[in-house]
């Protein structure tokens, strides 16, 4: 798994279609964020992505099952919404605890959404899976899949 910015340079095509619906600071919330509970269910909750030139990454309010999830489990799917033309991007990983206080205030500071506490728990997004779907046609998707080497 790795860092958005490894991935960007690994597929930058693909990225940039990811970075085009994932980063909308203007617009709050701008994708699905899937996680697994400790007993196996699944959960879905919104979430705004925040890029630094390091990575992506979430502020997640403590005490949430989403947070819970998180910890627990570390895995997830990140769907973003749909653009135009129906025109799809998902990645999916795992998640790395940010402890770091310089890096967690480069997170903090690249924040610009108004909703969130610069105590609650941060992670980043280290990307194993890529698929951006485009729709030329309405009968035949372009997907472009991406998987980190093992």
């Amino acid at each position: 798994m790795i860092s958005w910015q490894a991935f960007a340079a690994s597929a930058p095509a693909i990225a940039e279609v990811g970075r085009r619906h994932l980063y909308r600071p203007d617009q709050g919330e701008v994708g699905l964020l899937a996680t697994v509970d400790r007993a196996g269910n699944p959960g879905l909750a919104p979430v705004c992505p925040i890029f630094t030139t390091e990575g992506v990454y979430l502020s997640v309010a403590a005490h949430t099952p989403k947070q819970r999830d998180l910890q627990a489990h570390g895995g997830f799917a990140l769907h973003a919404q749909v653009g135009a033309d129906d025109e799809e991007f998902q990645i999916r990983g795992r998640v790395r605890y940010v402890e770091d206080p310089d890096e967690r205030q480069r997170v903090i500071d690249a924040i610009t959404f108004p909703s969130y506490n610069a105590s609650d728990p941060i992670f980043e997004l280290l990307i194993s899976h890529a698929l951006a779907v485009t729709w030329p046609r309405a009968d035949a998707p372009i997907r472009n899949r991406w998987r980190a080497e093992s």
